[in-house]
């Protein structure tokens, strides 16, 4: 790893923390944005999988050091970072539209995926763990009480995604 891209990886880190962090200050646990998954995706794209990997990880694990640490702590970062790291992947141009889609897709899995294994610790049978990470999407449900969180977060992170990937291609940011 060479110093751009360990620059681009503190970087994105930190813009993952700071952005996650300042949301938390303004609106508290009100979900509509994942800062840590949005910057470790840009991350990958710019710098490679490493980069992207490595900004998923840092940025959930450090935020929630602010936050309050838990079980979720783990999988969260593990799965923002294997999703940065496949983001590395996508080292050519692409459309705007085929990041947002891209970018809604991989929050979506996110948000299926941390659920799902957040829940087998409380809920034993495996397919009504799935059942109620995927409807907690759109229902409130397990303790949840917002209405179609799901499409908003996937939504919200995407479309920044999507224009902060088009502003790092015209700029030429490439690690």
């Amino acid at each position: 790893m060479n110093a751009r891209v360990v620059a681009l990886v503190s970087l994105f880190t930190a813009l993952g923390i700071a952005v996650r962090l300042t949301k938390h200050a303004l609106v508290g646990t009100l979900q509509f944005l994942n800062a840590p998954l949005l910057a470790a995706m840009v991350a990958g794209y710019t710098a490679g999988p490493l980069a992207g990997m490595l900004t998923g990880i840092l940025s959930f694990a450090l935020s929630d050091l602010l936050l309050g640490l838990g079980p979720w702590t783990v999988v969260d970062s593990l799965l923002a970072g294997a999703i940065g790291g496949a983001w590395g992947l996508l080292r050519a141009k692409h459309r705007a539209t085929l990041i947002f889609v891209l970018a809604f897709i991989s929050e979506f899995m996110y948000d299926v995926l941390s659920s799902y294994f957040l829940l087998l610790m409380f809920v034993r049978d495996p397919v009504t763990a799935l059942i109620y990470s995927l409807l907690g999407l759109y229902l409130p449900v397990m303790g949840g009480y917002m209405i179609g969180v799901g499409p908003l977060t996937e939504a919200v992170t995407a479309g920044l995604t999507a224009a902060l990937i088009s502003r790092v291609d015209r700029l030429g940011i490439r690690g």
